[in-house]
């Protein structure tokens, strides 16, 4: 049997069964460069473990690595919604991916009192996760 399709605009065919493991794949990936980030901007200083976010203490590597998989997870699906809703499914996924991404820059603005450091920190690793996601995605469940 072949390959399932998910859409079939010319270039931006989409098979869900790659999707199946690109999906879990882009969120392992994004997770461990977001671990690595987190380790060089603690090692800087840039990820003060002093400073408490309220409610939750600090910013550790077990909510860093949930973020990535949680993200990529729900990226995943909202691939898989455009690519059975539109006809250019790639392009349409990268636009929304966009504007998820700049939505996101507002997330770390919201920590009461948190070092520029931390900040800026806090959306590389949203800028890291999302080029990894998309990539992977838009990539690897790509027919050619």
């Amino acid at each position: 049997m072949e390959d399932a399709q998910i859409s079939h605009v010319q270039g931006e065919h989409v098979s869900f069964k790659r999707l199946l493991w690109a999906g879990p794949l882009a969120a392992v990936s994004a997770a461990v460069a977001n671990a690595v980030v987190y380790f060089v901007a603690s090692a800087l200083g840039t990820m003060p473990q002093d400073f408490v976010v309220q409610g939750s203490g600090p910013i550790t590597l077990a909510p860093v690595v949930v973020s990535s998989l949680i993200g990529a997870a729900g990226a995943a699906v909202i691939f898989t919604i455009v690519a059975l809703l539109t006809r250019r499914p790639i392009r349409t996924f990268r636009v929304v991916a966009a504007v998820v991404l700049a939505l996101s820059f507002a997330t770390p603005l919201t920590i009461p009192g948190a070092p520029l450091s931390m900040i800026l920190t806090l959306e590389l690793m949203h800028v890291v996760a999302a080029v990894i996601i998309v990539g992977m995605l838009t990539t690897l469940a790509r027919v050619k």
